[in-house]
C-alpha cells in the first residue's frame, strides 16, 4: 500500500511538472513569438500583444515632435514612426532618420530606433551605420518584416552596381542593432513596386520636390539666376505612419510633400546639365537612345518662344527641344479682352490716334454754317492740313520681367523639334496644349521598337494629342548646350521683339527614358505627380 501511494504521488508530481513546462513554453512563445498563436485567436488584432504592452510601453521622451537628443535632427522626409524591431508583437519602437546638427552633407546620416520599454535610455543605441560607413538609403524607404522573422527591417530602393538596376534592399533587424549587410526584398509593397517601375529604363529623373538632384544619379547641373523651390507643406500623418498598419504598407502616400516644383522667373533663371565635368551629354546619356520624355509644367506667362528644355550644340544645330509658339494662341475672346476698356468707353477720343497724325474727329458744322462758309469767303474757316506722325524707331525688347509685353492668351501651342546637324528633321505642333497658370503633364514617347524611324506619340494630361508613324530620333551622341528653361537661340544676338525669351513658370517631375512609355506606366506617373502637386482628381488615360 505504501508503494502504491508513493507511485500515485510521483505520477501527480510528474503531471504537475509537465503542466508547468507546457505553461512556461506557451508563455515564452506568447512573449517572444506572438504570431505563432495569432491564427488560433490568442491575439485581439494583427500586431497587437496586450501582454507585452504593459511591459514594453512606447517611449514618451522620443516621438514625432519630441526629441530630447539635441545633437541630431529628425529627417522627416524619410520613413518615420512606430515599428517593431524587437519582435515583441507590438509597434512600440520609435524609428526615424537622424542627421547630426550642423552637417553640411548627408555623410553622417543614419537610421535609429528608440526601443519601447527603455524610457530615458539611449535613444540611438539601436541603429544602422551612417552614410560615410556604407549605409545606403533613399527617399523611397520603408519598414516591413521582409525576412518574415517577426521584426521590422529598414528597406530602401537603391541603385545597384549595375547602373540599369534598382532594387529594394533591406537591413535586417537583429537583437541589439541593424545588420550591416543588405538583402533584397523579394516581395515589396505595391507603391515600392511602382517606384521600381519608374526606374526601369531611366536616363535622368529630376523630381523638383525640394531638391535639384538627379535621382538616376547620372547628371551634374549648373544653376543660372534665381531659381526657387519651396514645398507648400509636408503631409506627415503621425497616427498612420507604421501604426496599426499591416507590414506590407509603406506609408509613402501618408508622408507626401505638396510641392510647387522648380520655379523659373523668366529673367535670368535656367539650368544647364551634363554627364561630364564640362556639362556635355554623351558619356552616360546618349541622346540617340532617348525614347521618352515626361514632365509637369506650369506657365506663369507665355514668354516669347520659350523652351521648356533644349539640348543641342547651339542655335539650330543638333537640337531636340520642347517649347511654345510665340506668346500663346490668340483667340476672339482674347482680342475682345484686349480692347475691352476702349470698346466700353464713351469717350471717342480714347480710340483716336494722337495729334497731329491719323484720322481725327471732324469739326461739327450745321448746314447753315456750311452754306455761310461757301458763300462768304471772309467767314470761311481754314483747316490746317493733316501731317503724319513720326513714329519712334523699333527698340530692343526689354528683359525686365516687370516690363515684359505679354499677351493675355490663355493657351499656347506646344512645339517639338529634332534637328540633325543644321537640318530640321522633326516638327510637331499640338494646338492649345498648355493652359496658362495651370499644371499640364506632357509625355513624348516612341510607340514602336524601330531603332531608326519609330512611331511617336505626344500625350497631354493623359490624352493622346499627336502621333507620327515614322518619326526621327536624335542622331548626335554629344551635345554641349543642354538647358532646362532656356532656349539655344537666345545665345544669338538679336535686338528685335521676336527674340526668344527664358521660360517663366514651374517644372516638376522631369524624366527621360531609354524605353518607351507604356499606358500603365504613364497612368501611374500622372497619379504619382498629382498626389504631390495637390491635385485631387483621379488621373485618366484617354478616358479610361
Amino acid at each position: 500500500m505504501k508503494i502504491l501511494g508513493a507511485n500515485r504521488r510521483m505520477s501527480w508530481e510528474a503531471l504537475l511538472c509537465i503542466a508547468l513546462a507546457v505553461l512556461c513554453i506557451s508563455l515564452f512563445i506568447e512573449i517572444w513569438w506572438p504570431s505563432f498563436f495569432s491564427k488560433e485567436g490568442f491575439l485581439t488584432s494583427p500586431g497587437d500583444n496586450p501582454f507585452m504592452t504593459g511591459y514594453f510601453p512606447r517611449r514618451g521622451d522620443v516621438s514625432f515632435d519630441n526629441e530630447k537628443d539635441t545633437s541630431y535632427i529628425q529627417e522627416r522626409r524619410h520613413v518615420m514612426g512606430y515599428a517593431d524591431v524587437q519582435g515583441l508583437g507590438v509597434k512600440h519602437d520609435f524609428c526615424r532618420m537622424l542627421l547630426p546638427k550642423g552637417s553640411k552633407d548627408e555623410s553622417g546620416m543614419f537610421f535609429a530606433c528608440a526601443l519601447g520599454g527603455t524610457e530615458n535610455m539611449d535613444s540611438i543605441a539601436y541603429k544602422t551605420m551612417n552614410v560615410a560607413q556604407g549605409f545606403r538609403t533613399s527617399r523611397d524607404d520603408y519598414m516591413r518584416d521582409a525576412d518574415k522573422n517577426g521584426k521590422s527591417d529598414y528597406c530602401a530602393v537603391v541603385r545597384m552596381s549595375d547602373p540599369k538596376r534598382w532594387e529594394p534592399q533591406c537591413y535586417r533587424a537583429l537583437l541589439t542593432t541593424f545588420d550591416t549587410n543588405q538583402f533584397v526584398d523579394t516581395d515589396p509593397p505595391q507603391d515600392i513596386k511602382d517606384i521600381i517601375t519608374f526606374y526601369d529604363g531611366i536616363l535622368f529623373w529630376f523630381r523638383f520636390i525640394d531638391d535639384m538632384k538627379d535621382y538616376a544619379e547620372n547628371l551634374n547641373i549648373y544653376i543660372g539666376g534665381d531659381l526657387k523651390m519651396d514645398e507648400a507643406n509636408v503631409q506627415i500623418l503621425p497616427s498612420q505612419l507604421m501604426d496599426g498598419q499591416k507590414d506590407n504598407t509603406t506609408n509613402l502616400d501618408e508622408r507626401v510633400q505638396i510641392t510647387r516644383g522648380l520655379q523659373f522667373n523668366g529673367v535670368d533663371s535656367f539650368m544647364r546639365l551634363g554627364d561630364s565635368p564640362d556639362l556635355s551629354l554623351g558619356n552616360k546619356i546618349i541622346l540617340p537612345t532617348l525614347r521618352a520624355i515626361c514632365f509637369w509644367v506650369y506657365f506663369d506667362e507665355f514668354t516669347n518662344n520659350a523652351h521648356i528644355l533644349d539640348f543641342g550644340n547651339g542655335a539650330g544645330i543638333d537640337n531636340i527641344f520642347i517649347g511654345v509658339v510665340g506668346r500663346g494662341d490668340p483667340s476672339i475672346e482674347d482680342g475682345a479682352e484686349m480692347r475691352k476698356g476702349a470698346c466700353e468707353s464713351n469717350d471717342l477720343n480714347n480710340v483716336m490716334p494722337d495729334l497731329p497724325s491719323g484720322a481725327q474727329q471732324p469739326t461739327i458744322m450745321t448746314p447753315q454754317e456750311l452754306m455761310k462758309s461757301s458763300a462768304n469767303v471772309d467767314e470761311c474757316k481754314y483747316i490746317s492740313p493733316v501731317e503724319p506722325r513720326n513714329l519712334p524707331a523699333m527698340k530692343p525688347f526689354m528683359n525686365d520681367a516687370s516690363k515684359m509685353v505679354t499677351g493675355p492668351h490663355k493657351r499656347a501651342t506646344m512645339i517639338y523639334e529634332v534637328w540633325n546637324g543644321k537640318l530640321r528633321m522633326q516638327h510637331i505642333k499640338v494646338q492649345g496644349a498648355f493652359k496658362r497658370r495651370q499644371w499640364t503633364h506632357v509625355c513624348i514617347t516612341t510607340s514602336s521598337s524601330d531603332g531608326v524611324r519609330p512611331g511617336l506619340e505626344i500625350w497631354v494630361d493623359g490624352s493622346k494629342m499627336a502621333e507620327n508613324d515614322s518619326a526621327h530620333l536624335p542622331q548626335v551622341a554629344k551635345t554641349t548646350n543642354n538647358y532646362i528653361g532656356k532656349n539655344n537661340w537666345q545665345n544669338d544676338s538679336s535686338t528685335y521683339e521676336n527674340r526668344a525669351e527664358l521660360f517663366k513658370g514651374s517644372i516638376f517631375d522631369l524624366r527621360a527614358y531609354s524605353k518607351q512609355m507604356t499606358r500603365d506606366k504613364l497612368e501611374k506617373t500622372i497619379k504619382w505627380g498629382k498626389l504631390r502637386l495637390g491635385i485631387k482628381s483621379e488621373p485618366t488615360v484617354n478616358g479610361y
